[in-house]
């Protein structure tokens, strides 16, 4: 079962994110980077906690907030598409399941 501990540890999606943060400061953006997307992840996951969903499904939330801002590494617009086309076969290869 893959968890957030081992999604902050796949260098490959670490390096989209440390990328993707750099093209969006080159852009003009705010902060896009480590204390952003961990606050997303944080909140995703006490949310869904405080409305009694599995311990399960906040583990998913907080990953998918972890995640929310990858695709900045294609582009700034729809970055939501490119964020998942990116990371699906990455979390498959991790062993999550679909």
């Amino acid at each position: 079962m893959v968890t957030l501990g081992d999604v902050k540890n796949n260098p490959v999606l670490s390096s989209f994110i440390t990328k993707g943060n750099e093209y969006l400061g080159v852009m003009g953006f705010t902060d896009h980077s480590y204390r952003h997307i961990n606050l997303v992840s944080d909140l995703a996951k006490k949310v869904l906690l405080k409305l009694d969903h599995s311990v399960r499904d906040a583990e998913l939330a907080a990953i998918a907030g972890y995640l929310h801002d990858i695709g900045n590494v294609v582009s700034r617009n729809d970055h939501g598409i490119s964020g998942a086309t990116l990371c699906a076969p990455i979390l498959l290869q991790m062993g999550m399941e679909p």
